[in-house]
């Protein structure tokens, strides 16, 4: 399993459940099958389309986002060495 695609699977099902939403529900409101969202969960790999139709459905996006790694070397003053 994909750790990252497990992390933004499971954001989106955890603010559907906030929401009161059920999985089948979140399925029909992205357009995507219940099956295929089920999937996700355990799967190594997604569409984009498919990871950002779940998001919108439950007011989420994909965004970029910095890798701290480098923030944090450059911080700490160590990133040279």
């Amino acid at each position: 399993m994909n750790p990252e695609l497990h992390t933004l699977v499971s954001q989106a099902l955890e603010t559907a459940s906030e929401e009161g939403l059920s999985q089948k529900l979140l399925a029909s409101r992205s357009s995507v099958g219940e099956v295929a969202l089920s999937r996700l969960k355990s799967a190594d790999d997604a569409r984009f389309s498919t990871l950002q139709a779940i998001g919108k459905g439950v007011g989420l996006k994909l965004v970029w986002v910095a890798d701290n790694s480098l923030a944090e070397h450059v911080a700490r003053g160590d990133l040279f060495e």
